[in-house]
């Protein structure tokens, strides 16, 4: 056996990996490619019939476990099925023709051995064969077999000898066991007595069953995600809620349910605010239908108020839905979350769901769970960290770090916890508490890779270079294989000047992920500067076939374009960075500049104002703006402009010279 090493070492490869795999697993994803389970009936002459098809248990879901028993106790085996995704139980009941034949289960009972016998052999021994089992625990994956030993037999086929060996030793015999069914032996006792065998259960009737509640309350409350939406009277945000208790109903004009229902929640409105609640219905129908969906609320005459929901909020709530249970489920149509009077989820009703239903139990949980007890470990609490990381992941950082606040204030200060809200704090701005997160993460566990590289981000950044470039030199000597560490200390030695050391670095970076796109553009920044246009302008390239869309990266290839005489893929590569980024003011003021070169004047006023528009603050794009007014003749214009800039900047001669000319 190896031994443990002595020195952390890790693969985020590896690890992101296994969360993939999870994540797959709770979706209902399989582990085996949908492969369909098989079923082969022993024939009794050492061959086998396929007969998966004509059993029913050819399904193709991931089947883990099997368990044959008796469990409708008419003779023969019927089959328990365990499946990893739904439904995770199956039964099979054996319903086949049993041509005269019967079946012998023997229950065994230790007295010197263990109660349960577990270990025993059982031996049936007939005129024409000997049959064996053997008493055994834990039998199969994820399953436990009977151990009462069953043993089929022939119509015709009699039981000569039945003998027993106990786990303690001993060896009993019994001849003549005539009997069928179930039969009891208790050790050291010389008989095999006719076990009291339960009634045949009964098929069950047809008949109707009573209305199934959809609504499940939540054993602990979750921040509901804040939004601002418009409705058909003005604007609701989630803390104009606040106060009362809500039932945000999900809902859309072209489903059948979503009217049914709405029709029963505006009939017991008066029912919903005696019990203290209040409804905000909110719309998931396309922007482009919403004369439809005032059309369907005055047809209704819905008694409360109707919200238009937008990408962000549809999205941040179906990642909630999502995640509340284990298994994970697109945000059906309709549902409806009730939330307190704090703007928190505590309960939630998928699918068409009775008025009744909400306002009487108003979301209330158990006080106890419905059976007898006690918890061996601690119970179980939502982990607000995944909830987080799911929200962060789909790019929502306003609902990342509600669910991060939520778990800091329960007390959880887990490196996956400070990181994972750093990452969500950078998204939204917020730098310098990110920094105190990750800066805490590694006091807590110093060899992070992802700490040590979020945080050496944040220090490039600010401008420190070295301390950055030394927090990656360290997380590279335990993990060597990090393309984002090396992407991070590439740009680190750049920026402090040693171009050869930055290049190797970010070469490195892409022998080990050759895809990234990343890399390759921070490479092709690096050979510009070096003036190796050539080999910058194949890295930039690479970069935009792997997917880089940046302004930054459109302006460089077209600047790289222009110097190589190319001007028609430089004006192309500038129309891309504006259409990367349409306020970006370099973006637009390099295609003023280009047609400023071409004599296009109406083109260089057109993206000179863009860029003006995008940063009124910087006079080049105005400066462009005056002399295209000018070539356009119209004097009088750009010597308003000119003013405006010397407003701004009354220091520029540039201006000044013009307003002279024009004066």
């Amino acid at each position: 056996m190896s031994h443990s090493p002595q020195k952390e070492s890790g693969s985020k490869t590896y690890d992101e990996a296994w969360r993939a795999i999870n994540l797959l697993v709770r979706a209902d994803g399989s582990w085996s490619g949908r492969e369909r389970n098989v079923c082969y009936r022993n024939r009794g002459d050492g061959a086998f019939d396929d007969i998966s098809f004509v059993s029913g248990l050819d399904l193709n879901t991931d089947g883990r476990a099997f368990v044959p028993l008796d469990f409708d106790f008419d003779g023969d085996l019927d089959l328990i099925l365990k499946n990893r995704n739904g439904p995770g139980l199956r039964a099979f009941r054996n319903d086949g023709p049993v041509p005269g034949g019967r079946r012998i289960e023997v229950r065994l009972q230790g007295r010197e051995s263990n109660r349960d016998a577990v270990g025993a052999r059982v031996w049936v021994e007939t005129e024409r064969r000997t049959l064996m089992r053997e008493v055994v625990s834990g039998a199969g994956f994820l399953s436990q077999r009977s151990r009462r030993p069953g043993f089929g037999l022939a119509a015709d086929e009699s039981v000569r000898k039945l003998r027993v060996r106990w786990p303690a030793g001993t060896v009993q015999e019994f001849p003549d066991v005539t009997a069928a069914g179930l039969l009891s032996i208790v050790e050291g006792e010389d008989r095999a007595a006719p076990g009291k065998q339960p009634r045949p259960a009964r098929r069950p009737s047809v008949a109707a069953s009573a209305a199934v509640s959809t609504g499940t309350a939540l054993a602990e409350p979750v921040p509901a995600p804040a939004f601002r939406l418009e409705s058909l009277d003005g604007w609701i945000a989630l803390e104009d809620l606040v106060g009362s208790k809500t039932l945000l109903n999900f809902w859309a004009t072209w489903c059948p349910p979503c009217r049914k229902e709405l029709q029963e929640f505006a009939a017991h409105a008066r029912e919903f605010a005696a019990a203290g609640i209040q409804i905000a219905a909110v719309s998931v129908d396309d922007p482009a239908e919403r004369s439809k969906v005032r059309a369907f609320a005055a047809e209704l005459a819905l008694p409360f108020p109707v919200l238009f929901a937008d990408d962000a909020t549809v999205n941040a709530y179906t990642v909630l839905n999502e995640n509340l249970f284990d298994r994970r489920r697109p945000l059906a149509i309709p549902t409806s979350l009730l939330l307190d009077e704090d703007g928190r989820v505590i309960a939630v009703y998928r699918g068409e769901t009775r008025a009744a239903e909400i306002y009487r139990t108003r979301g209330e949980k158990p006080e106890s769970l419905p059976f007898g007890g006690r918890w061996i470990l601690a119970a179980p609490r939502r982990d607000f960290v995944e909830l987080g990381a799911a929200f962060a992941e789909r790019n929502l950082p306003g609902p990342a770090i509600a669910m991060f606040e939520e778990a800091a204030a329960r007390g959880v200060e887990t490196p996956g916890l400070l990181n994972n809200f750093a990452a969500a704090l950078l998204q939204s701005g917020e730098s310098e508490r990110a920094e105190r997160l990750l800066r805490r993460s590694l006091e807590i566990r110093p060899n992070q890779a992802d700490a040590r590289v979020n945080l050496a981000g944040r220090l490039l950044a600010r401008g420190a270079t070295g301390e950055a470039a030394a927090m990656l030199e360290a997380s590279l000597a335990v993990f060597p294989d990090d393309a984002a560490a090396l992407d991070l200390l590439g740009s680190a030695r750049f920026a402090a000047g040693d171009l050869d050391a930055a290049e190797a670095a970010y070469r490195r970076g892409l022998e080990l992920a050759p895809e990234n796109a990343n890399l390759h553009e921070n490479l092709g920044a690096l050979l510009a500067a070096a003036g190796r246009s050539r080999e910058a302008l194949d890295e930039l390239e690479q970069a935009r076939k792997l997917g880089a869309d940046s302004a930054q990266l459109h302006m460089n290839l077209g600047s790289l374009y222009m110097q190589g005489g190319m001007s028609a893929n430089g004006l192309l590569a500038f129309r891309r960075a504006v259409r990367a980024d349409p306020a970006d003011y370099g973006a637009n003021l390099n295609l003023a500049l280009y047609y400023a070169q071409a004599g296009d004047m109406r083109q260089v006023l057109q993206w000179a104002r863009a860029a003006k528009e995008a940063d009124p603050e910087r006079a080049e794009a105005p400066l462009l703006e005056t002399r295209a007014l000018i070539g356009l003749g119209q004097r009088p214009q750009a010597a308003e402009v000119l003013r405006g800039v010397l407003e701004r900047h009354p220091g520029s001669a540039e201006a000044q010279a013009l307003l002279r000319e024009l004066e």
